[in-house]
């Protein structure tokens, strides 16, 4: 130990006077390990204590977790209304009314070669209501067409199809008139030209329009997929059940601490979510039934009804052209049978439009509709066999006028109660728009008033701690 520095320890005065430091007793122990580490965490315990274990902390907390339950109620509710809604009014206003263009589409070419085929038998200058009834439906198809094009969006299975009709309707309306020309001069090349439009409608226009017909179908599907969901009935429901829930338990805990039974802010706010939580739960349901019932008694008809029509087109079309052919065509006759099975009362079209009339009041159309067909049915069959025995052509003649005025009482039926059908889905679907009208104001305010409400009743005990 070095002079002049003299060093003691134990508990004793330590001098150094080289240092110049005295310390009285033990050295200072520096905190180390979890004491130190943990330090910096008790201004959080604290805080946290204050919260739990204060009633004025508890109260802050039960303010937070109410704002949160209405926040959550108001922004589950909003979304629930806005996709009922925005499905209600595409199928109101877009994909039904273009669903109808391809329908119409459809159904006037199917039509009209049905009506220039049979108008072919007469020879010669056609009857002037028959040439009348050919044009009308180029001008119906023409008029589909154009709609279609413009709001046919961005499929690209549309826009193709749209395409393929625009550029070979023009090629069947002039093998049609070049077929007319010959027709009129008693030329046989005229059935070629006929064979060969109406192959052209058969196998490429026709397929294009059902594409269209198709793509729109879904859309529509869709747009009754997203407004009759149970998933958002569901968890909305669930969602109000959570929020009125915890508006109710902080009203019991609030009445408990205070000794006071009635809040009369928190009460208040209580009823005005109950409200708007009753409201929008019968606006979702009267929603989802009423666009339900657009579908099962409006636009389902309407694809049935314009099935059939398109079919006994068809028909009307080979049964023609069989005539014409003169025992040479093997294909049409063939197709007729076909489609002849797929129409019929039983088990085919007939029987599903049968189906439905039974749920929209409608038996007495159905009932004759069915008649027509077997008479017509059995029209189509006597010309059959009148063909196929060698009988001459101005006897297969009439009675293929006999059964084009039968189809053509059927095709009215089917346009009549095709109109019925979709009158039926519009005021449906109008049902169905209105059912949740105002609630996308409503919901948003209800909320906020609410959780106004809850908090102002709660600060009310609050300030009694102050």
């Amino acid at each position: 130990m070095p002079d002049g520095v003299p060093f003691r320890t134990h508990n004793r005065s330590v001098f150094s006077p080289r240092f110049g430091l005295a310390m009285e007793g033990h050295q200072p122990v520096i905190p180390l390990g979890r004491a130190s580490i943990g330090a910096p965490a008790a201004p959080a315990r604290a805080w946290a204590r204050e919260r739990l274990t204060t009633t004025p902390g508890r109260l802050v907390l039960v303010s937070i977790l109410v704002v949160a339950g209405a926040v959550c109620f108001g922004v589950i509710a909003t979304a629930a209304e806005r996709s009922r809604a925005r499905a209600a009014q595409a199928a109101r206003a877009q994909t039904e009314p273009l669903l109808a263009q391809a329908v119409t589409l459809y159904t006037a070419l199917s039509d009209a070669n049905a009506s220039e085929t049979t108008t072919f038998l007469t020879g010669g200058l056609e009857p002037q209501a028959r040439r009348a009834h050919y044009l009308q439906d180029l001008r119906l198809a023409s008029d589909s067409l154009t709609t279609l094009t413009r709001e046919v969006g961005g499929s690209a299975d549309a826009r193709t199809a749209v395409a393929t009709i625009s550029e070979q309707l023009p090629l069947y309306t002039g093998l049609v008139e070049a077929a007319r020309a010959d027709n009129r001069q008693a030329l046989p090349v005229g059935a070629a030209y006929l064979r060969q439009a109406s192959a052209l409608l058969t196998t490429t226009i026709l397929p294009a329009a059902d594409q269209l017909y198709t793509t729109e179908a879904t859309r529509l599907g869709d747009d009754y997929g997203s407004g009759t969901a149970t998933v958002a009935l569901v968890v909305f429901a669930l969602a109000a059940v959570a929020a009125l829930t915890l508006l109710i338990g902080a009203q019991l805990y609030v009445a408990r601490i205070s000794r006071r039974v009635l809040n009369v802010p928190m009460l208040l706010a209580t009823l005005v979510l109950a409200a708007v939580s009753v409201w929008t739960l019968v606006g979702l349901i009267a929603e989802q039934n009423a666009l339900a019932r657009a579908q099962r008694d409006g636009s389902d008809a309407v694809e049935v009804l314009s099935a059939t029509r398109v079919l006994l087109s068809r028909a009307q079309s080979d049964e023609s052209l069989t005539l014409v052919n003169r025992g040479s065509d093997e294909t049409d006759p063939q197709d007729l049978s076909r489609v002849i099975g797929v129409l019929a009362p039983r088990g085919g079209l007939i029987g599903e439009v049968a189906a439905l009339s039974k749920r929209t009041g409608t038996s007495r159309y159905a009932d004759q509709l069915a008649s027509d067909f077997d008479s017509y049915r059995a029209e189509v069959a006597q010309s059959a066999s009148l063909e196929n025995g060698g009988q001459p052509a101005p006897i297969g003649l009439a009675v293929s006028a006999n059964s084009a005025a039968i189809a053509g009482r059927l095709s009215a039926n089917l346009a009549q109660q095709s109109e019925a059908a979709e009158t039926r889905f519009t005021g449906a679907a109008a049902d169905a728009t209105g059912s949740l009208s105002g609630l996308s104001l409503v919901i948003p305010i209800a909320t906020v008033l609410a959780a106004a409400l809850a908090l102002l009743g709660i600060r009310q005990r609050l300030s009694e701690y102050r």
